[in-house]
């Protein structure tokens, strides 16, 4: 595992205007015993390696694809050109002349059936793997009735790794609608379907349209961008930039943050009514379990976990523990990675009538011989590890 120090400075080499990086919710920041790699399991160019356990980075290999912001559990990398509202809106465009199917097709696929296909019809993405579960709840929530994420050759495509990517969230998402009793279809085909061909009687010149196109998109980057730097600067406002170390705040805790995607996925299933009172084995969320025998009361599950899944409490009555809400969890596994004990594990089973109604479960720890907060805290602490009474402060 890349030190934590140039595992920073790596991130920051993926900045983008396709990719912008939240460091701090990264889990790997945040503790350098964490072991995710998802990014760098599923780029799809080569972009994000690892070699000898050590992080490579080379972001002019970066396509742009945005598979490894799906892919990644507390949404540190997030998607642009398109962003997530852009892609849905654009989802909700292609279906009103679909009459209710939406038809998202890889750029290579688009690009060999130029001028045979309607692009009203048809939303096109650089690779399949840009596609996750809250875009594919949310149309369902919006009524559509069919998704058909279009292929072309992926077995032989170099960025294989995306379309692996779009089955898993294809067979995540369908799990959740069957759940919430939703007949949406959700298919990974290797052809466009018929009703989005072009008529022959259109007068289409992909040609000028295609470049039309592309000099739109260039125009609103371009426009966008210097409207940006041209206030700021009229403004005299300095680019605020994010800390590039996260800090533990007043609770003992690093800070929490549940992604967009999460609360949106969340809100879209809630709109489809009530889940089957079922267990579900899903990519998105976890169960932590803790064995009292094995547990230190360290609560550094609590103090690391990116979300606030693992809460800290401490009662009147002196009584401490943690809070683990598993609609919270986003099954990073940072909680099991550096849990110095191994007194917790992470069951791939929740309830699906917890996500919605926000279930709680509390876990009451022994008392620590040396809590927190004693100015000798360190003093006994010492004496203890040490085994013997010649311990002096001064």
């Amino acid at each position: 595992m890349a030190h934590v120090t140039n595992f920073l400075g790596l991130l920051e080499q993926l900045q983008s205007a396709d990719i912008t990086v939240h460091q701090g919710r990264c889990a790997v920041v945040r503790n350098r015993n964490a072991t995710c790699m998802k990014c760098a399991d599923v780029c799809t160019s080569g972009c994000i390696s690892y070699d000898d356990n050590e992080l490579v980075i080379e972001p002019e290999r970066c396509i742009g694809c945005g598979t490894c912001a799906t892919v990644c559990p507390t949404c540190a990398l997030e998607a642009h050109r398109p962003n997530d509202a852009e892609l849905l809106q654009a989802c909700r465009a292609a279906a009103d002349p679909a009459d209710g199917q939406v038809v998202i097709a890889c750029d290579q696929l688009l690009a060999a059936a130029d001028g045979l296909y309607d692009p009203e019809k048809v939303v096109g993405v650089t690779c399949l793997g840009r596609v996750e579960e809250s875009l594919l709840v949310m149309l369902a929530a919006l009524g559509v009735h069919r998704v058909s994420l279009v292929q072309a050759r992926c077995a032989q495509c170099e960025h294989v790794s995306g379309s692996e990517m779009a089955q898993v969230v294809c067979d995540t998402a369908s799990a959740l609608l069957e759940t919430w009793n939703n007949d949406m279809r959700i298919d990974l085909v290797e052809k466009l379907p018929s009703f989005v061909r072009r008529s022959g009687d259109e007068g289409y010149d992909a040609s000028r349209r295609g470049f039309f196109a592309s000099m739109k998109d260039e125009a609103k980057n371009v426009a966008a961008v210097t409207a940006d730097y041209a206030v700021k600067d009229a403004l005299g406002v300095e680019e605020r930039r994010e800390p590039r170390f996260v800090k533990v705040g007043k609770d003992g805790t690093l800070p929490h943050f549940i992604p967009d995607r999460r609360e949106r996925l969340l809100a879209a299933l809630d709109s489809l009514g009530q889940p089957q009172d079922v267990l579900m084995d899903t990519r998105l969320w976890g169960h932590v379990i803790i064995d009292p025998e094995k547990c230190s009361s360290c609560q550094m599950c609590a103090t690391f976990c990116p979300t606030g899944a693992i809460a800290k409490y401490a009662d009147e009555d002196g009584s401490i523990g943690v809070t683990h809400r598993p609609v919270d969890c986003v099954k990073c596994r940072c909680c099991t990675d550096i849990c110095p004990e191994g007194a917790l594990e992470l069951s791939d089973e929740v309830f699906a009538v917890d996500l919605l109604s926000g279930a709680k479960e509390r876990y009451p720890m022994k008392p620590r011989k040396n809590p927190p907060g004693n100015p000798h805290q360190i003093w006994h602490s010492m004496k203890d590890l040490l085994g013997c009474d010649q311990v002096y402060e001064r």
